[in-house]
């Protein structure tokens, strides 16, 4: 008889601590060169998909490198609607069997890639070409409705077998992009702490790491570090030593801190925010910029004076405004927070949040944004 195998997410339990990471991160200049041989340590034939935006600059080398290692390779593009039906979709479109699927581009065409790859139960390699989020670490991959709203966030059993990280790719990025994944870096080091603190579920259910909670921290001082001197090169094709950090610390210390360590209010708040008009369209790394300093307000603190000064230099939101959201209505915000609530990253707080708490929360942020945008 076939093994009954758990869905991970009922595996573990606050009994627990668990600790989950990709099986090689690989990071540098020219790293892309390294994917042939990578998949070919997972089988003889493998799918890559990715951002059909990109495949006339990027799928000719991965063509190239597979095939020198060996490798049968099918090229996918992906474009569009990131949702249900997505993997289903990928799957119609194959030659044959996969040993394991490439997955390149930003986050939703990784997600897509992962979506393919949970259908499979085949090997995973991620292969970002901006540095916007964090996603080419994690097991998780996010589906959603039409209008951007998120629908479900699923989990592979495992997290990728490879992760190639090249910079010289991702130094020619857009700003905007970048701007985004060091806003959602940002936030890491808070959220695990919540967590921590509080004895709270990761994304694996499970309690933290002491490990996963000193990663968060250390993505945290890392960007305070380099993150000026990164984002003065970002788009220019240059690679330095200041880049190399944040993109180590946006990607691969940002994944392991969020996903071992856990979220809390910023994330949640992810889930109200595409509730607002146009908020839907705003970059999941801007929103949850924002969103860190709700979570400051809710917890009565001030943010620290060297968060504010890089979140000046890179041009981070200190208000919906910001945003390009405007001034919602007392009724959308308390949509807002109803979303909000729900969500299970809200377990990881000091003490239970109300809705009308955190529409007050919000509101005073909005009052006090004028005062926190200082010189540099």
């Amino acid at each position: 008889m076939p093994l009954q195998q758990k869905p991970i997410m009922e595996m573990f339990d606050s009994r627990v601590t668990v600790f989950g990471a990709p099986g090689r991160y690989i990071q540098g200049r020219g790293a892309w060169r390294l994917v042939g041989d990578c998949a070919a340590t997972l089988g003889a034939r493998a799918v890559l998909v990715i951002d059909a935006t990109i495949r006339d600059m990027l799928a000719g080398q991965v063509e190239e490198s597979c095939a020198t290692a060996g490798v049968e390779l099918q090229v996918l593009s992906f474009a569009g609607h990131l949702g249900p039906a997505t993997g289903a979709e990928l799957q119609a479109q194959l030659d044959g069997p996969v040993a394991a699927v490439l997955a390149a581009g930003g986050g939703r065409a990784i997600d897509a890639g992962k979506a393919l790859a949970e259908r499979l139960g085949s090997g995973l390699i991620t292969l970002p070409t901006v540095a916007s989020n964090d996603a080419p670490t994690s097991k998780n991959f996010v589906l959603y409705e039409d209008g951007h709203r998120m629908l479900e966030v699923r989990h592979l059993m495992r997290n990728p077998d490879f992760v190639i990280v090249d910079t010289d790719i991702l130094s020619k990025a857009p700003k905007a992009l970048f701007r985004a994944g060091m806003g959602d870096a940002l936030a890491k080091k808070f959220e695990a702490d919540a967590c921590f603190n509080s004895g709270g579920g990761t994304m694996f259910l499970a309690r933290s790491t002491r490990l996963a909670n000193q990663v968060a921290d250390t993505c945290y001082k890392t960007l305070l570090k380099h993150g000026a001197g990164a984002w003065a090169v970002v788009g220019t094709g240059t690679v330095t030593d200041d880049f190399d950090a944040a993109v180590e610390a946006m990607i691969l210390m940002a994944g392991l801190g969020f996903e071992s360590g856990g979220l809390s209010l910023p994330h949640a708040l992810t889930r109200g925010i595409p509730l607002l008009p146009g908020g839907g369209d705003v970059l999941h790394g801007i929103q949850v910029a924002w969103a860190l300093i709700v979570h400051f307000e809710a917890l009565d603190l001030e943010p620290p004076p060297e968060l504010m000064r890089l979140y000046k230099i890179v041009g981070l939101p200190l208000s919906l405004q910001d945003m390009g959201l405007g001034a919602p209505s007392r009724a959308q915000l308390a949509a807002l927070a109803d979303a909000t609530l729900v969500v299970r990253h809200m377990k990881n707080m000091p003490f239970k949040l109300e809705a009308e708490t955190l529409v007050t929360a919000i509101t005073r942020v909005e009052e006090k944004a004028p005062n926190r945008r200082i010189s540099v």
